[in-house]
């Protein structure tokens, strides 16, 4: 995103990255934190949440995730910015993935999890702003979020096979960035799947043509394991 964009993150940790310089440490339900961190700010990606260990009880989650997002898009009203991407999940229509139905922009909510439930409200709190104060805002639905150079997910676990719910975590990025630059936009909702067949069980081709979005990772090393496996 550096290579054309002033970035500023903003974390409740300090950055691992040696390379992130414009950074501000705070947590998403500081107001000041907030403040300074979208200070001459004209667009914002959103991708906090709770940390795994805290989905046992509500408390931990609708704090960070549910209030933090609210308090994101407060501020953001106050400075002036009007352009959002939320990083949300198909966690919100699980209950459509676990029964291998289709999943669309149109598919109701259905979620089966504390963390699910908040991406729930996380949604309907971007649509509440977006109606009531005219933001723009896109909401990117990925799955599983894996490295395709690894075959790893944030956690350290590692695949054999590739599913259709994969999606390495640059070309999430390639298509939050999409988002902001998207000439018009008012509440929308994008599907981020490359894995097999993809765009037979979730609306991907939306995303490709809306967002001009093609995805550069379709692990396809693992496709290719799988099948020499499955011909042995």
């Amino acid at each position: 995103m550096r290579q054309d964009h002033s970035v500023r993150a903003m974390d409740i940790t300090s950055p691992a990255n040696p390379e992130v310089h414009d950074f501000v440490q705070g947590s998403v339900n500081d107001a000041s934190a907030l403040s300074k961190a979208l200070e001459g700010v004209n667009a914002i990606i959103i991708g906090h949440m709770a940390s795994r260990g805290s989905y046992f009880s509500v408390e931990a989650p609708f704090d960070i995730n549910v209030k933090g997002t609210a308090q994101i898009f407060e501020t953001a009203l106050k400075r002036g910015i009007r352009r959002v991407v939320l990083i949300s999940s198909t966690a919100v229509v699980h209950r459509q993935v676990k029964e291998g139905l289709p999943i669309s922009r149109e598919s109701s909510y259905s979620p089966t999890s504390i963390y699910a439930l908040t991406k729930v409200l996380q949604e309907n709190i971007a649509r509440y702003y977006h109606e009531e104060h005219g933001f723009e805002v896109a909401c990117l639905r990925p799955t599983h979020i894996i490295c395709e150079d690894s075959f790893t997910d944030k956690y350290g676990h590692q695949y054999d096979k590739a599913t259709w719910q994969f999606i390495d975590p640059r070309d999430i990025a390639r298509a939050a960035i999409a988002a902001i630059h998207l000439p018009k936009l008012g509440f929308e909702v994008f599907h981020l799947m490359t894995g097999p067949e993809a765009e037979t069980f979730a609306d991907v081709a939306h995303t490709r043509s809306i967002l001009g979005w093609e995805p550069l990772h379709r692990f396809d090393a693992l496709r290719e394991k799988a099948e020499s496996t499955k011909a042995s």
